[in-house]
């Protein structure tokens, strides 16, 4: 959620500018001069707005109730689908389409959320701020039209803000906020007198890098100092109706099947049973266009999303009630994705279980018994042992404090629906591990692939654990997804999280940790630095990739090589590529005999790992 609302207000001050540059200051004088006074301006308390809003392919229309400095409500209507976010004066919070209540509780929300109240309060003005730094940069000119550019820098967080002023008219044309992910730029046009001789802007648009999301306002009506009730700031209750135990107890216990270090739950949908992916790391549930289609169910145009490996296009589908044989949750509006099934074919997954299904429960992961048990998240109380460690959600995806090798801390997002573990681009640079020596690979995120060098540490601590040694990815590039993700550390996925026994708390924003059967465990990893792909119309698996100076390049192997056989079993007998990868795995790939097929030539090599 971005705080930052259009600035349409400031204070002045004497400034002590180097008298050879504009001074910022006199820049914004002139600026709320144009657009109704100082003490107009100051007056404003409340305000009421009502408009039409696009955010990428999605048409609508907004309400929006504002008190000064920090309260808010926006109700957001796009025919088939309605949210609102807000804030009570304490929280910010929000409801979504599928009337899951959420309070933000996230450090850079918090952090946000007091730079906005501080702005609201002129605090950003004043040349002695403890809080802020305004200084001027350039004069430019785009379009034959000179700009001043002001600059605007806080001592709460690194975000940065640049303002750009119309020399000729004194009015504010851009903004770039620029934030640890995201770069926003917002274009204000359509300048019009309202209520009492003040001047807004009537049209906001802004592009969203590098997510390539756009978001297009129109203001309809908009007026100043409105009676707005208290009720409308206030945090939502949640919609428990939705939710239907076939237990008393409301509890209940479902085997998964863990394949490919993924879990797999079977879920029936339409009287069918299929599987699905449970995926903590879904900021929403997804399912395959194209069997959303066969059901009958009508797409809706939708956004641009991203996560792992870039972004992608989704669209919307309104699902009746599903769920499993002992828990069934009614009508919910999700996500569809065209070539998502193709990305799990073996055994093919139609679907993800994102926060949409996974919030309304207490979710515990047990990973070496393959059961998943689901209780109500009203009636929970945990009884065990285990560590309880705080974990806001951040982009409806739990955020925890990590360690590795004793050194290096952050916050990593857990990820249910992550084979491996990866540190984020911005951290590993931040932190000089960018040139870590270690095995290159190719992981697959949803709709692309990601290079990446899977680095061995000696450690990785959560709460009161510690696993030794462990295997981390990191990405080679930057990347447009949740891996260039500058507030996160990393993504914690099952490479880590199946020593453990684990609890989802979504209720109280928590994760609970229990050291599972298999927490002493070194789990074999593949040490050939052979990356292997899977061609579906000739049932055979081939090489996707080989790391430099690895095994599988001493090995003469070249990409594009077809594997007919390995230890003179033919791979068309191997029963799934699964199985194929965990021969690579160690200790089995101390010694392999391939056989290779090359431009229609076979021949045999030998494979080892480190």
């Amino acid at each position: 959620m971005n705080y930052y609302k259009p600035l349409l207000v400031f204070l002045f001050f004497c400034s002590t500018a180097n008298a050879a540059q504009p001074d910022p200051y006199v820049i914004f004088l002139k600026y709320y001069q144009t657009i109704g006074g100082l003490d107009r301006l100051k007056a404003i308390k409340t305000t009421y707005t009502k408009g039409n809003k696009t955010i990428d392919s999605l048409n609508g229309h907004f309400e929006e109730w504002s008190e000064s400095p920090t309260r808010y409500r926006t109700e957001e209507n796009y025919g088939f689908i309605t949210q609102i976010t807000g804030d009570n004066g304490l929280n910010a919070w929000s409801k979504d389409f599928n009337d899951n209540v959420l309070v933000l509780k996230d450090t850079e929300s918090r952090q946000r959320r007091q730079i906005n109240s501080l702005i609201n309060k002129f605090n950003h003005i004043q040349p002695n701020s403890k809080y802020f730094s305004l200084s001027y940069q350039e004069a430019i000119t785009p379009h034959n039209k000179q700009l001043h550019t002001i600059k605007m820098t806080n001592h709460i967080n690194q975000d940065i803000i640049w303002y750009y002023f119309d020399v000729s008219t004194s009015l504010l044309t851009k903004t770039v906020t620029k934030q640890a992910d995201i770069e926003t730029h917002t274009q204000y046009t359509d300048y019009r007198i309202i209520d009492d001789n003040i001047m807004i802007p009537f049209r906001t648009d802004s592009e969203i890098k590098p997510r390539n999301k756009h978001e297009s306002t129109t203001i309809n009506a908009f007026h100043v100092n409105p009676i707005i009730p208290e009720s409308y700031f206030s945090i939502p209750s949640e919609n428990h109706s939705l939710i239907h135990f076939k237990h008393e107890d409301k509890t209940t216990k479902i085997p998964f099947h863990l394949n490919d270090n993924l879990i797999y739950l079977p879920i029936k949908l339409a009287g069918r049973e299929r599987l699905w992916i449970v995926d903590s790391g879904a900021s929403h549930s997804l399912i395959d266009e194209d069997y959303a289609k066969q059901l009958g169910y009508t797409i809706h145009p939708g956004i641009k999303g991203f996560g792992f490996g870039g972004t992608f296009n989704l669209s919307y589908v309104k699902l009746p009630s599903y769920g499993t044989q002992d828990i069934q949750i009614k009508q919910q509006t999700i996500y569809s994705l065209k070539g998502l099934a193709q990305r799990f074919n073996s055994p093919q997954a139609i679907g993800i279980l994102g926060y949409d299904f996974l919030s309304h429960f207490v979710v515990k992961i047990d990973y070496a018994n393959h059961d998943i048990y689901l209780y109500d998240n009203r009636t929970f109380h945990y009884k065990g042992h285990g560590d309880i460690i705080n974990a806001p959600l951040k982009y409806n995806t739990f955020s925890l404090p990590v360690t590795l090798d004793n050194t290096f801390s952050g916050n990593w997002s857990l990820d249910l629906g992550a084979y491996d573990s990866s540190l984020h681009y911005s951290f590993a640079k931040k932190h000089a591990l960018l040139q870590r020596k270690g095995l290159e690979t190719i992981s697959a995120g949803i709709k692309n692939i990601l290079l990446e060098r899977t680095v061995k540490f000696d450690s990785l601590s959560i709460g009161s654990y510690t696993i030794q040694p462990t295997y981390i990815n990191i990405p080679l590039n930057k990347g447009l997804g949740t891996e260039a993700s500058g507030e996160l550390a990393g993504n914690l996925g099952n490479s880590i999280l199946r020593h453990f026994v684990i609890y989802l708390d979504y209720k109280n924003q928590q994760i609970i940790l229990e050291p599972g059967k298999n927490f002493s465990k070194n789990f074999p990893q593949n040490l050939t630095g052979l990356t292997i792909g899977y061609d579906d119309d000739e049932k055979i698996p081939f090489v996707a990739h080989i790391s430099p100076e690895s095994p599988a390049s001493k090995a003469n192997l070249i990409i594009g090589d077809d594997i007919v056989a390995i230890n003179n079993t033919p791979t068309t007998n191997i029963e799934a590529l699964a199985t194929i990868q965990k021969i690579f795995l160690s200790p089995a790939c101390n010694s392999l005999q391939l056989t290779i097929r090359r431009d229609k030539q076979q021949h045999i090599t030998k494979l080892s790992c480190y």
